[in-house]
């Protein structure tokens, strides 16, 4: 057999990985292949891919997460503007609030009166935010090598693509996610009303207290808490790896 033809065993593992579905396996070809074609890229953006991922039989709390929330002038991520941003480092099924940050974006978007009743944002308060650029670093600098973690993540993950595809022209953000809504889901076999799923109503019903709901970093925090009951509940001492967890 001619060299050129000889895999080495990680190779062997990702074209395992890859031909079985392995969802951790397509996501490394995806960063390997982006930063094949955007050597140009900042170096945080870079660190950020180049971050090893965590292998399938890694157990949960032996990874650190980063719980995350965007509050936002609507759901569409290629029309809509974030207001804020907020998340809190987890580890050892534990949250560390002294990793807390909660940030206003310095935005001149149009605020929609009914965003204004829900997050209590208006333009006053964003002329005294950061600007989106420093706040988008500082949230991928601390979600570098750290699994995503939010209560319907399409939210967070839709925004942070559109921002980089805006910024950066990328096309994929092969970032790694824990998604707490289809946990929760699947507790009650996906017979959730769409009201009952909300991150409050979620709480509610596993007995969590109320908090403080649309600001960014409390809802971080309440979906950090959220995770940690749910993991719990679904199994019980014994917590699951993340391969169980993406498969779930």
């Amino acid at each position: 057999m001619k060299n050129n033809h000889i895999f080495s065993r990680s190779q062997w593992c990702l074209w395992w990985q890859l031909l079985l579905g392995n969802p951790l396996g397509d996501l490394e070809q995806r960063r390997i292949t982006l930063l094949q074609q955007r050597p140009d890229l900042p170096d945080f953006i870079q660190a950020l891919f180049r971050a090893p991922l965590p292998q399938p039989s890694t157990v949960i709390n032996q990874w650190p997460l980063l719980a995350i929330d965007f509050e936002t002038t609507g759901f569409d991520a290629q029309q809509d503007d974030i207001l804020s941003v907020g998340y809190v480092a987890m580890q050892s099924n534990a949250i560390d609030l002294s990793t807390s940050v909660s940030e206003l974006i310095n935005s001149s978007a149009t605020i929609k009166p009914d965003s204004v009743v829900i997050n209590h944002i208006d333009h006053a308060q964003l002329l005294q935010g950061q600007p989106l650029d420093e706040v988008m670093m500082r949230l991928l600098v601390a979600l570098t090598g750290k699994i995503g973690i939010a209560h319907g993540c399409f939210m967070e993950q839709g925004f942070i693509s559109a921002y980089l595809q805006h910024k950066y022209q990328l096309n994929d953000c092969p970032l790694l996610w824990l998604d707490t809504l289809p946990l929760y889901q699947s507790l009650y076999n996906n017979q959730i009303s769409h009201q009952d799923a909300r991150l409050g109503s979620a709480r509610h019903k596993l007995g969590l207290p109320e908090y403080q709901a649309h600001d960014a970093l409390f809802d971080a925090i309440a979906c950090g808490e959220l995770c940690m009951v749910l993991l719990h509940k679904i199994y019980g001492n014994k917590l699951p790896t993340i391969g169980q967890l993406l498969k779930r």
